[in-house]
Formats: C-alpha cells, sequence, structure tokens
C-alpha cells in the first residue's frame, strides 16, 4: 500500500524540476536564483568589499563555487560563493553570501517565481525562519513565512537538504500547486513536505506532512494522495498517516494505526470534509 502511494504521488510531482535544490544546507548545482531584495555581488569575500553589480531578487547566477570563508549575518552562518552575473550583454563576477540565495525554485505561470530560503536564525529559540516567496519582476509579490525543520545541531548553519516540485497547474484546479519539502537522512529526524498554492494573486501555505522514523523502533508517515485529474472530486489531496512499531520476534514492522484525512480546495484554502 506504502510503495503504491508513493509511486502515485512520484508520478503527480513529475512535472516542474527546480533550478537548484541543496543537501544538507548546500545547493547542489551551479547556478541557483537570488533570493534577497537587495542582494549584490562584492569583488571580494565580504560585505564592506566594492560592489560590483546590484542583484534584483529573482535574478539567476551561475558558475557557483563556494570559497573557504564564513559570512555571518541575519543570525546566521554560511559561506561566501563566488558566482558570474549576466547583464546588459556583459558577464559581472562577484562573491555572494549562500543565504542570499534560494535553497529551491519553481516557474509558476507566466514570469512569476516559487522561491525558498532561510532569512534568520534566532538562537536564544534555537529556531530558524524561513521564506516561501513569490517574485516577478525582480520584486516580491507575496511571502509566506514559517519555521521550517532545523534539527538540534548546534550551530546557526542551516543544514537541511531542501527540495520543490510542481504539480500540473493545467490538470488540477489548484493554481499553481508546489511541494517544498525538507529532507534530512538519518534517525529521529523529520522530514517535512508542504504544499503551496499561487492563485495568480497571493501564495497560500496549505498542508504539510511530516515523516520520522527510529530505526527498529518505529516510522510514521504522513503521505499526500492526489485524485486522478478526471475524478469528480479533483479538487481533493488526500493525507494519509499511518504508524508502525518493530516486532523483535518477526522482525519487521507492522502497522498500529492508519487514518485518512481529506482536504479540499475551495478557491482561498484547503478545508478538511
Amino acid at each position: 500500500m506504502t510503495k503504491l502511494m508513493t509511486f502515485l504521488l512520484l508520478m503527480s510531482l513529475a512535472a516542474g524540476i527546480s533550478l537548484a535544490d541543496s543537501y544538507y544546507g548546500m545547493i547542489t548545482g551551479d547556478r541557483a536564483l537570488v533570493f534577497r531584495e537587495d542582494a549584490a555581488l562584492f569583488e571580494e569575500p565580504g560585505e564592506s568589499s566594492h560592489i560590483v553589480c546590484t542583484l534584483p531578487v529573482g535574478e539567476e547566477l551561475f558558475q557557483l563555487a563556494a570559497v573557504d570563508i564564513q559570512y555571518e549575518g541575519d543570525g546566521m552562518s554560511c559561506t561566501w560563493m563566488e558566482a558570474f552575473y549576466a547583464m546588459d550583454g556583459d558577464t559581472c563576477r562577484g562573491y555572494i553570501p549562500h543565504s542570499w540565495l534560494a535553497l529551491t525554485d519553481q516557474t509558476l505561470s507566466g514570469d512569476t517565481l516559487f522561491l525558498f530560503g532561510i532569512d534568520t536564525y534566532y538562537p536564544d529559540r534555537y529556531r530558524f525562519v524561513g521564506s516561501a516567496r513569490a517574485v516577478s519582476g525582480g520584486e516580491i509579490l507575496w511571502e509566506s513565512v514559517f519555521y521550517p525543520p532545523g534539527g538540534s545541531f548546534g550551530g546557526n548553519d542551516y543544514r537541511y537538504g531542501v527540495a520543490s516540485r510542481q504539480v500540473d497547474a493545467e490538470d488540477y484546479p489548484f493554481g499553481n500547486l508546489v511541494m517544498l519539502s525538507f529532507i534530512y537522512e538519518a534517525c529521529g529526524f523529520e522530514n517535512r513536505d508542504v504544499l503551496f498554492v499561487w492563485t495568480g494573486s497571493y501564495l497560500v501555505r496549505g498542508i504539510s506532512a511530516s515523516t520520522v522514523s527510529e530505526a527498529g523502533v518505529f516510522h510514521y508517515t504522513e503521505e499526500f494522495i492526489f485524485p486522478e485529474q478526471e475524478a469528480p472530486l479533483s479538487a481533493r489531496i488526500m493525507l494519509v498517516t499511518t504508524s508502525e512499531e518493530f516486532d523483535d520476534d518477526i522482525m519487521d514492522y507492522f502497522i498500529t494505526s492508519q487514518d485518512t484525512t481529506n482536504y479540499f480546495w475551495n478557491g482561498l484554502e484547503f478545508v478538511t470534509f
């Protein structure tokens, strides 16, 4: 049953691959989009250095390469990145903090972009603050700010992997539906998927699904199931919650409970029914 659900989910999310995702907090590719509004490329890795060029939010940087110099700002620590930016037929080369770049992105309808990044870290709360943004023409159209899973790593550098996938907007009545995923491959750490809908006017943060497991002890999973596009309730999303415990006698997991919650998109938000 679980394998079938996962297969259906992956098939539903086959459309929409981001330009850059992150793995253990670091962007995996050599390209990324600018996440911060007042960003710039600096001549050297330091904010006191000369500004080579300013960068509108959502612009693409390429040939990214980490340098062994740390940036401290907004309560966080991260590495400086060497990057290139194509502007007016010319190419600028400079340095930018890793935290000023989107950890993942999606292209929505028209020229609108979906970006996610980490805004700040509160050491007194041991919490990171993340932001999902709808961006167009170098401006932030809408922003959803929330606490992403962060882990208790004892540091102020964000270490979760982040990825995003988009459901084909033409097949569902949600508008642009994006699944944002927070991934950490270790026992006892929460992995979380969050659904966002871009209505064309605002970005709605919707349902979330978490998974936590401890090898040889328990599995707790929440999974999204999307109906067939032609189904009468194609505006529905099912959230299936499964708890499993490990049986030492049979050396395998057994299901202790399983529940399904139905969510319906009413044009403004997801509601249960």
